[in-house]
């Protein structure tokens, strides 16, 4: 999700606005990586979606938090990175923390809050079982309605699970997406891939190898597979779109062969190329 506030506030705070785009496209890479198709949405879309990733909240205003209450109370499932509205309308930081009521939608208060990206570069913390990295700043909480989900090497809280209304909330104290940005990992991969079960969303396609992405496209012209190869090398691949049952796949880009067994499909890719596969 972007938010305009929060990277403008990054500028107005920092002198740039580094830290959000680290985090915005650490997250992105995080789900490219696990062969998942996000999308960049804003704050008057989210409710076409069934999950929202929100990355560097540091500042949100008002009405920015009351459209993410509505969106979860509505049924929405919402990650949130650390110190979401910090500061709100007019970058005043609010008395309690989360902001605006946000503590109530999180299920969780703050405890300790740290504003020092020079100390935490290297920052480590576990969430639901998996070993990530955040940086810039961290915030650690008390449970105020919502369970644990992660803690801080320290054994401070680090991450709250909570539902609200229909929907449900992952807040994590830190920011992952700008982690994954400078340490990107098997482990953090796997991470951001596991946020899709919070909302029982299935990725569209599923494949064996992180070297390949792989996109389904659907329309009145047919169904095509587009699988990429950016590696110099060749790579074979077993694909799994999650659509009906084919019974053949024809590469009208290059001639690939494609071997089809029930609903996958194996071929190889060479380097630097592609494969656009009709489905049958």
């Amino acid at each position: 999700m972007f938010v305009p506030e929060s990277e403008m506030f990054n500028y107005v705070q920092q002198g740039d606005t580094n830290f959000y785009a680290q985090s915005i496209r650490g997250a992105y890479r995080a789900f490219f990586d696990s062969n998942i198709q996000a999308d960049f949405v804003s704050l008057a879309d989210i409710g076409q979606y069934r999950i929202v990733y929100l990355p560097y909240p540091v500042m949100l205003k008002q009405e920015s938090a009351a459209k993410l209450k509505a969106y979860v109370e509505n049924g929405g499932t919402l990650i949130s990175e650390g110190l979401p509205a910090y500061f709100g309308d007019h970058g005043h930081a609010g008395t309690t923390q989360p902001n605006y009521g946000l503590e109530q939608l999180f299920g969780a208060k703050e405890r300790y809050v740290e504003f020092t990206p020079d100390l935490l570069e290297n920052l480590t913390l576990e969430v639901a079982g998996k070993k990530i990295c955040g940086r810039y700043f961290l915030q650690e909480y008390d449970p105020a309605g919502g369970k644990a989900a992660g803690h801080y090497d320290n054994g401070h809280l680090a991450a709250v699970e909570h539902e609200s209304g229909k929907g449900r909330t992952l807040l994590i104290g830190t920011f992952p997406g700008g982690g994954y940005s400078l340490h990107p990992s098997a482990e953090g991969r796997a991470f951001f891939a596991s946020l899709l079960q919070h909302a029982n969303v299935t990725p569209q396609v599923k494949t064996d190898n992180p070297r390949v992405q792989a996109r389904l496209h659907t329309g009145a012209g047919g169904t095509y597979l587009w699988v990429t190869n950016p590696a110099r090398t060749s790579a074979t691949v077993t694909v799994s779109p999650e659509i009906r049952t084919f019974t053949g796949a024809e590469d009208v880009w290059g001639d690939s062969r494609v071997a089809v067994q029930g609903r996958n499909l194996t071929l190889t890719i060479p380097g630097r190329d592609a494969a656009v596969i009709a489905l049958r």
